[in-house]
């Protein structure tokens, strides 16, 4: 299984559409994705910028060469036409943030949760400082992860952008209020 990230843009004045069109996902499409090795698929929108996770089996380069012919998704894409302004880089490539840290420390949680991202940027000239700081994490860093209720905790990273994906018990409000993570974080 690999996790992965990519990036869309949709066009200004778009957001509300895309928002009504994405209420109600065909249940045949979501069958599809399922099918074709996707799991945990899940969306984030700010303004115009959008960005999807998801758990790829095998992996991300596979599950998506499985569904992208299908029917339904390239209806699908017909659909978003008028609403999605960029999907790929100049040479045709979906526009993929790299996995540059992942834990699902704790036990595992039930009840309420919610999935969400966050964002933040780095000075481009430490991003290699970054990456080695989080390919080996302070495990007291881990433990206030795992004790705030933060699970499949992955960062993604694409030059000095970085994006946090989560899922929050019981959401990421109350997770962030309760952990020293806030005031723990090294400024880079």
């Amino acid at each position: 299984m690999e996790r992965g990230l990519f990036y869309l843009r949709i066009f200004p004045g778009t957001e509300a559409e895309d928002d009504r069109r994405h209420a109600e996902i065909w249940p045949e499409l979501v069958d599809d994705i399922r099918s074709a090795g996707i799991r945990n698929f899940s969306g984030f929108r700010r303004g115009c910028d959008v960005w999807y996770y998801g758990e790829y089996h095998p992996d991300m380069a596979t599950a998506m060469a499985v569904n992208g012919p299908k029917p339904r998704n390239q209806e699908w894409n017909r659909y978003f036409r008028d609403v999605i302004a960029q999907i790929t880089t100049d040479a045709g490539e979906l526009i993929r943030y790299d996995e540059v840290f992942h834990t699902n420390a704790g036990p595992t949680l039930t009840g309420p949760m919610n999935r969400a991202m966050i964002s933040i940027v780095i000075d481009p000239e430490k991003h290699a400082y970054y990456d080695d700081l989080h390919a080996n994490p302070w495990p007291d860093m881990i433990e206030a992860i795992a004790a705030a209720g933060y699970r499949n905790y992955t960062g993604f990273r694409r030059g000095a952008h970085l994006i946090y994906y989560g899922e929050y018990y019981p959401d990421i409000e109350t997770d962030r209020k309760s952990t020293r993570l806030n005031s723990s974080h090294v400024a880079l």
